[in-house]
């Protein structure tokens, strides 16, 4: 979410330098506004130290600036601290910020706003992209992330809505990515392509410039396609659209009436299942499982039939 700050402080002619972890530093390979990098091993420094550890590290630079915490706990309240226990209504008024522009505040530019995330690829990268969206070009390419971080960030009726599209539609393909769990996810069935744990994280952040839809909850692979102008279908869960979606473009936001989920958007980090309304018989939060199918598969529909206008107007 940062990455256009980093646009910001070379354009103002900074020497940037990074300090992020290992799998930061892949995410952010190639962007041309990073120019050095301190990479961070996770645990190697107690959270009780982490504060000294960031005042020396600062004494190094003439500007500094510290977005742990910016959003994780800043704008979304983590379970086991006394933010969390707040009342819906003044959670949501402490918290429902943009992400992107609240990194910018933070930062010393509050007057920037309006800006949304970029990824920088290798020609490389970008050939073997264009070579897999060519090989289905004449077909409606859906990528659909499975899960996120988070157990609100499972969509339970995924492949229900995945087999209602592929048996009414032929000409559509779907695309599942995610991590290892996520395989956990995956379903065999006709024109879906099956790439949880077998395409890299690069991989998958590139295809959502090069897929005709991008589907999911709030996780990475949205935020990359946020990046870009293909068409999103994005579940919200503890976000809203002010906090997330706000500046992307060819983005539906779909999420469960507040008069029907009273605790959406909820601006947590949820750690346990006890701190969150779980459907009994489902075991999911209510914010995806009053999420309907027959809205989700809707939309997706709507945008495919959008896809096939626009094939017919250019012969």
């Amino acid at each position: 979410m940062f990455t256009p700050l980093l646009r910001k402080l070379k354009e103002e002619g900074y020497h940037v330098t990074v300090n992020t972890t290992d799998s930061g530093k892949k995410i952010l390979r190639h962007n041309p506004h990073v120019d050095a990098w301190i990479i961070h091993v996770k645990d190697s420094v107690p959270n009780e130290k982490l504060g000294e550890h960031w005042d020396n590290m600062a004494k190094g630079f003439d500007k500094f600036i510290n977005l742990s915490g910016s959003v994780e706990g800043n704008l979304l309240k983590i379970e086991g601290k006394k933010e969390f226990l707040w009342e819906h209504d003044v959670r949501h008024e402490k918290c429902n910020r943009n992400y992107y522009d609240e990194q910018f505040k933070i930062a010393g530019y509050p007057e920037v706003t309006g800006k949304n995330g970029e990824l920088f690829f290798s020609p490389l990268e970008h050939r073997l992209a264009k070579s897999f969206a060519k090989k289905h070009r004449k077909r409606f390419k859906i990528m659909w992330s499975l899960a996120g971080s988070s157990f609100h960030k499972n969509y339970p009726y995924t492949e229900i809505v995945a087999k209602w599209l592929l048996d009414k539609y032929d000409d559509i393909i779907i695309i599942t990515v995610g991590d290892s769990t996520s395989v956990l996810l995956e379903w065999q069935y006709p024109r879906t392509i099956c790439r949880s744990d077998k395409w890299d994280i690069r991989k998958s952040l590139i295809m959502t410039q090069y897929v005709d839809l991008v589907v999911g909850t709030e996780t990475g692979i949205l935020n990359a396609a946020g990046c870009y102008d293909t068409a999103k279908v994005i579940f919200l869960s503890h976000s809203s659209e002010e906090n997330l979606t706000k500046y992307w473009e060819n983005t539906t936001a779909l999420h469960v009436y507040e008069h029907v989920v009273s605790c959406y958007p909820c601006h947590q980090l949820h750690y346990s299942m006890e701190s969150c309304p779980i459907h009994e018989k489902l075991k999911t939060p209510l914010c995806m499982v009053k999420l309907s199918g027959e809205r989700v598969f809707k939309e997706i529909e709507r945008q495919y039939q959008l896809w096939v206008s626009a094939k017919v107007k250019s012969g």
